[in-house]
């Protein structure tokens, strides 16, 4: 999706597509906090913005190998921060509802989070990678919350809004893609631009249906 936006008008002779992608959903979220000025917008709308500050660290450069540890870390954490207000978002709008977190919903996503943490201690061991598993294992944990929130709220609130569900399986299945290429050495053209049609699908549904 992100090579749509490479030549986009004025900013296509600036900045990459995945950045001005990343910019252009930073306003969808504003437009709709703005449009609707709930909390639950509010707090989409800083996830938001901490994803393109992530999208910024971690694209600014044509080269994953130019690209400084420290700035890896610097998006590692940005998303950290989004995914928390994620989760903010739709525990706040939960909790308006009276919707219980407790349910299968959560079950499934808890499950498999043990499985795909299995699969990558097996992997980072194979690699001789396993510092780099410790820290894709506190992301993908930490990270994991908001996946529980927002999948049970689906499975809770049995409407249109149950769509959300996608967007959360959305941006997990960006991630484990992510962590693949880190703790295997997966190298696909195929694997990376999936990664940016999930991410940014993931983000759209979590913003419009929040």
């Amino acid at each position: 999706m992100n090579r749509w936006f490479d030549k986009f008008p004025i900013l296509g002779k600036y900045v990459p597509g995945k950045i001005t992608l990343s910019f252009l959903l930073v306003l969808l979220s504003f437009a709709f906090f703005i449009i609707f000025g709930t909390r639950d917008r509010m707090f989409c709308f800083y996830a938001m913005m901490f994803s393109f500050i992530g999208d910024f660290a971690l694209n600014y450069s044509t080269s994953p190998s130019e690209r400084p540890f420290e700035w890896f870390l610097v998006g590692g954490v940005s998303f950290v921060a989004a995914h928390i207000f994620y989760c903010i978002s739709y525990i706040i709008k939960a909790s308006i509802k009276g919707i219980s977190f407790f349910n299968v919903g959560a079950l499934i996503v808890f499950v498999m989070m043990i499985v795909i943490t299995i699969y990558f201690l097996v992997k980072a061991k194979e690699m001789r990678r396993s510092k780099l598993f410790i820290f894709a294992t506190i992301y993908l944990w930490l990270t994991s919350v908001n996946y529980m929130v927002v999948i049970s709220y689906a499975v809770s609130i049995k409407s249109i809004e149950s769509i959300v569900a996608l967007g959360g399986l959305s941006f997990l299945a960006s991630d484990v893609i992510i962590g693949l290429e880190q703790l295997t050495g997966l190298k696909s053209k195929t694997a990376r631009e999936l990664v940016w049609w999930l991410y940014p699908i993931g983000q759209i549904i979590l913003i419009i249906m929040a």
